[in-house]
């Protein structure tokens, strides 16, 4: 059995691609950013695929150390797996799963042996942007020859590449992507905080190679002693002792850089690709278990190494970018080692440089985000602002947030229903079988909500209209008679579910609300296949043909005239929704003193205006019932 359960975006991106698969897309990228368990994703995916194939996969790494992730990580979705190494001495072939570096297969020999060992249903090439190179093309070229149904999927955590090189040189689209601030607001990866520092040197002189900026002539610029010095002071006035990864521009600068931390008392270790693998481990280990306070290294982290943040030391808690660079898809990759939650984190501090520079560009925090320039996060005059040479971000969330201005009064757009607008707040309605979702502002802060479902009373007897119910809903065609006599619930009858146990904010409401709606329809589907949660997508296809007739009758009453099938059903949505929660609210005075005016026997302070309704409703029919029979016997 599996050790680990799917987070909610892992199932999405295992989904979507699946349902590239079934429309022929065999070359599929996915982006999530590091933290996210791109691993995992890729360890459920094979797992299912060699199942239901008979056939092996590969797990492609670049380096023989990183292979070493995968081949731990694929037990906790498989637990039985039988997995074959394929790295400098190990040849392991002809296992399920085969974890190979790309080192050792890129070889003429090694890889027609990979190749012959049996059929392939897949290949997941890690730190996918690597792909373009030409020893990549070569493995897979020889794996689609030998295999040419195989499906090849690159995780990455971001698909750009300094120099231009195009992904679609390999892959056909992406198939799945994921923000880190999606990520970061949904609470799966750390908050960040950004203390920028101004260093008075220009950088206007360096040349720039393969889109970056020339590391010999950064270096040159970065390792003066007052340069270093102010960046190891930053660190000592910023980071308050927080474990730290410097990324240092090459294996001179980071050397440098860990001497000038230990000359000033802070433990620090220098770690690059140049160093024995047994020191590096020595290192990384002295690192995990906190006896180092700073690593500096030279890429050797920016990619791998994914259990570095988790053991029981303090959490890796800052990043330091001792190295400006053109490249984003850099800057994500050395942010991301940060980004992992672990406990007693409250956030990852970005400790960046800024330089004098009209010629470069260089990418910071804010860009990543689509902040064109840092907000102002306090209440500094303008002319303050502008010679502040340090700049403060306390929360990127919350900077974005209020950057951006949320309009709460709209579902937020990464929502994928068709939510309807309502006076208690937004509200779905799930199908006759399921109910309604209402996301509710809270009456002591409008800025935060309770997330409701309403839900019918249980049916004793499903019937089989049900699987075209909601076809026949929105056809001009008449209903079948079981179907047109069934009975809707009546507003009371509805059980109320508060799905919060405290007010979420606005986004993270929707995305409880969706997931929620999501599993009811999964829970509920019995077997049939109606294609889940489609027919209350937002982009459904119905949404935009005219009005059926009953909506036109039904909504003509309150003088309302909607132009489409979808606008017709928010109405009557709202409509709904109003009533059942309107019903639920103390009786009115009114209805009270006419209760107790018939004699009628009731709770005067629990008793609700719908169940006060349903007694006058029923009393008033009695009353002409009995007057009808009274007539008839004269």
């Amino acid at each position: 059995m599996p050790v680990i359960k799917m987070r909610d975006y892992q199932d999405e991106a295992l989904a979507a691609m699946a349902n590239g698969r079934k429309l022929g897309k065999k070359r599929q990228l996915v982006v999530l950013p590091t933290g996210a368990g791109k691993t995992i994703v890729a360890a459920e995916d094979i797992r299912r695929t060699v199942q239901a194939t008979g056939k092996g996969a590969i797990f492609m790494a670049h380096r023989d150390e990183l292979i070493k992730q995968p081949a731990d990580k694929m037990p906790l979705v498989w637990d039985d797996v039988k997995i074959g190494r394929v790295k400098a001495k190990d040849n392991q072939l002809g296992q399920p799963v085969t974890v190979a570096s790309v080192q050792t297969i890129k070889g003429e020999k090694r890889l027609q042996q990979l190749v012959d060992a049996q059929e392939y249903s897949m290949l997941y090439i890690d730190e996918a942007h690597h792909a373009t190179a030409d020893s990549y093309k070569r493995i897979v070229a020889a794996l689609v020859k030998a295999n040419p149904d195989i499906v090849i999927v690159g995780l990455t955590a971001t698909p750009v590449r300094a120099d231009g090189t195009r992904m679609s040189e390999v892959f056909a689209d992406i198939t799945y992507q994921k923000s880190v601030l999606e990520l970061i607001e949904d609470g799966y990866l750390s908050d960040l905080e950004l203390k920028q520092v101004s260093l008075d040197v220009s950088i206007d002189g360096i040349k720039k190679s393969a889109g970056d900026l020339k590391p010999s002539e950064v270096r040159r610029i970065v390792t003066k002693p007052n340069i270093m010095n102010t960046m190891v002071d930053a660190w000592k006035t910023e980071a308050k002792g927080r474990r730290t990864i410097a990324f240092a521009v090459d294996v001179d600068h980071a050397n440098q850089l860990a001497q000038c931390f230990n000359s000033q008392g802070v433990k620090a270790a220098v770690i690059h690709g140049e160093l024995k693998k047994e020191e590096r481990e020595k290192r990384l280990k002295l690192f995990m278990k906190g006896k180092l306070q700073v690593l500096t290294n030279c890429f050797v982290l920016t990619e791998g190494y994914d259990d570095i943040a988790l053991d029981d030391a303090p959490p890796l808690s800052c990043i330091m970018l001792a190295r400006p660079t053109l490249s984003q898809g850099l800057y994500i990759q050395q942010i991301g080692r940060g980004t992992r939650i672990a406990p007693d984190k409250d956030n990852c501090l970005i400790l960046d440089f800024s330089y004098n520079s009209k010629r470069h560009h260089i990418i910071q925090l804010p860009h990543l985000f689509g902040l064109k320039q840092l907000p102002k996060m306090g209440k500094k005059k303008p002319d303050e602002e502008a010679e502040a040479k340090e700049k403060h971000i306390p929360s990127i969330l919350a900077a974005v947030r209020e950057f951006k201005h949320i309009d709460l009064r709209q579902p937020p757009p990464r929502a994928g229903f068709r939510w309807a607008k309502s006076k208690f707040g937004f509200t779905l309605s799930i199908g006759q079988r399921y109910g309604f979702m209402l996301i509710r502002p809270t009456e002591k802060n409008k800025e935060l909500f309770d997330v409701i479902h309403y839900d019918p009373p249980e049916e004793e007897a499903p019937d089989a209209a049900h699987e075209e119910e909601f076809k026949l809903f929105h056809s001009d065609e008449p209903l079948p008679k079981k179907t047109r006599k069934k009975r809707r619930p009546r507003s009371e009858e509805y059980r109320e579910h508060k799905l919060t146990s405290k007010p979420l904010d606005h986004e993270w409401a929707f995305g409880l609300a969706e997931d929620a709606c999501r599993e009811i329809h999964e829970a509920r589907s019995q077997g049939r296949t109606m294609g889940k949660t489609k027919v209350i997508d937002k982009d459904a296809d119905w949404l935009a043909l005219p009005p059926t007739e009953a909506q036109l009758r039904a909504l003509s009453r309150r003088g309302k005239k909607p132009k489409s099938r979808g606008e017709a059903t928010n109405m009557i949505t709202a409509m709904v929704i109003e009533r059942i929660v309107q019903d639920r609210v103390p009786a009115t005075i009114k209805q009270k003193r006419w209760l107790k005016w018939k004699g009628i026997d009731f709770d005067w302070h629990n008793i609700t205006t719908g169940e006060a309704k349903k007694i006058i409703s029923e009393h008033m029919t009695n009353n002409r019932k009995q007057g009808a029979g009274a007539g008839h016997g004269h």
